[in-house]
């Protein structure tokens, strides 16, 4: 009788607890994703903003409000912990130090930036609004903590996303694209890369005697980049099998020790536009990283790209949000 008695209770006890339980999901841990849309009135263009800076770092004083649209997405792993936005007169990096934005910044979304306490500098040529990086490294650091997010950062409604820019050959360094969601025309592949590699054994040299550069030809390389298992699957291709240092030092047995300390590497496929060098550079750690490009691409058919332009020391430079934005030209 005792056990029938027990029974009863765990079996009432149970359908309050998935009572309670579905009570909970479906309201306090539903509301995790829900959020409300803001409004806000910017008082300063993108590419205002961006004319603030003149060479150096600039740490905003002002009450300055930008807004603009998310053109970029981190789901394919190939754009790092930073979110693109973009308005009618250019976009711009924002260096929000966390993965995954995906989830929480849609393609075509709305996003309010509240520039003041934040740091505006560049990496290369590349503007970017981030915070200060006391180090002193970098011109810029990533907004990290959450507090700095949630007061700085406010997401609006979710819009139709944009359609590319189309941007011409001559174009491809103008400041109004740079940052932007763009559509190159008729590339054709350059046979050439551009791959740094660190020899670890060296990595505490201070004359920059560690680093091997791939470049002014392919490599053997037919990725779009190199995981670290897709490096070690080149390095016993047989295509590489010697190499120096930056200062032409000679590494004993450089391929064993690449191998014993292999990473992902990140790789810039050179393309040609209308006789224009086009850097697509693509992280040895995105999902398609060792996916091989069609060797009709390869061959000289030229594609059509759709992603994000930046550039890098002078040179332009293209990021792809996945592999949907490469279209080759029947």
């Amino acid at each position: 009788m005792k056990r029938i008695y027990f029974a009863l209770i765990a079996a009432i006890f149970a359908l309050t607890s998935c009572e309670e339980w579905d009570q909970v999901f479906t309201t306090d841990y539903g509301r995790a994703d829900v959020y409300e849309p803001v409004t806000m009135t910017p008082n300063t263009t993108i590419a205002q903003l961006k004319a603030l800076y003149k060479k150096v770092p600039v740490k905003i004083e002002k009450d300055i409000l930008i807004c603009g649209q998310v053109v970029s997405e981190d789901k394919s792993g190939n754009i790092y912990k930073s979110l693109y936005i973009q308005d009618a007169t250019g976009g711009i990096e924002v260096k929000i130090g966390k993965n995954a934005l995906y989830n929480d910044y849609k393609l075509g979304q709305w996003v309010y930036v509240k520039c003041s306490g934040l740091t505006l500098g560049a990496y290369n040529g590349m503007i970017q609004l981030g915070f200060e990086d006391r180090t002193g490294e970098y011109e810029t650091s990533y907004i990290e903590v959450q507090y700095l997010i949630d007061t700085h950062i406010f997401r609006g409604k979710i819009d139709t996303p944009l359609q590319p820019k189309k941007v011409a050959a001559a174009d491809l360094q103008k400041e109004e694209n740079l940052g932007c969601y763009v559509e190159l025309d008729g590339l054709t592949y350059g046979n050439e890369i551009f791959c740094l590699v660190y020899v670890d054994q060296y990595k505490n040299k201070k004359d920059n005697d560690n680093r091997i550069f791939f470049s002014d030809k392919s490599w053997g390389v037919t990725t779009w980049a190199m995981s670290k298992e897709g490096f070690k699957n080149y390095l016993n291709s047989g295509v590489f099998d010697s190499g120096a240092t930056n200062t032409g030092r000679k590494v004993p047995d450089l391929k064993q020790t690449l191998l014993n300390n292999a990473t992902a590497y990140s790789v810039s496929q050179y393309f040609k536009m209308d006789g224009k060098d086009v850097q697509i550079r693509t992280s040895g750690y995105s999902r398609f990283a060792d996916t091989q490009i069609d060797p009709a691409i390869l061959a000289g058919t030229p594609i059509n790209v759709k992603g994000i332009l930046t550039i890098y020391n002078g040179a332009a430079q293209f990021t792809l949000i996945d592999l949907d934005g490469v279209e080759k030209v029947q």
